[in-house]
């Protein structure tokens, strides 16, 4: 699976195994471009859920995505934190049987976080919502864009705090 933002390739998915009765897929290996590894935000949750919606949408035979999230992503912080990111997303869109543990023959504070989320309307709904709340982030900046300039206001307070400050009409 190719995860596309119009033209730009973000991240793919290989492989999306499909359960013998053609009902539940299974993420797990997200392998996210460098554009997106190098973007100062998160955005693997972001692109999670437009997955999650897409196959929902063009897919109306799948009734689960079970997931298993390992991807350490350092602008989250520490794995604990990480995890914890990641199974709290998972709650709020309706999954069950979250769960959260060390990820086997890997460097400690490394986790999993797995669990599945089934289609239900009110999972759907609960998952529009957070979907929404992470596309209102991504809105104003695209995926790969710089990082936000400080703003005026701090760059003047520390010109001041620095002595380099020019005072007008002195």
């Amino acid at each position: 699976m190719f995860v596309y933002d119009r033209d730009t390739l973000l991240a793919t998915l290989e492989p999306v195994p499909l359960s013998k009765s053609g009902t539940e897929i299974h993420i797990e290996a997200f392998n996210p471009t460098r554009l997106v590894r190098q973007d100062y935000r998160h955005v693997g949750r972001l692109i999670f859920l437009e997955i999650c919606v897409f196959i929902s949408e063009k897919f109306p035979q799948i009734q689960a995505i079970n997931f298993a999230l390992s991807r350490r992503v350092d602008v989250l912080g520490a794995g604990e934190q990480q995890a914890s990111e990641r199974a709290e997303t998972m709650d709020r869109i309706g999954a069950i049987n979250v769960r959260m543990r060390p990820k086997p023959n890997a460097l400690p504070g490394h986790f999993v976080v797995s669990g599945v989320w089934a289609y239900s309307e009110q999972n759907f709904a609960a998952l529009m919502q957070v979907l929404e709340e992470e596309r209102a982030q991504y809105r104003r900046r695209p995926i790969g864009s710089s990082a936000p300039e400080k703003s005026k206001v701090l760059s003047t307070i520390r010109q001041w705090v620095t002595g380099r400050a020019t005072v007008k009409g002195s």
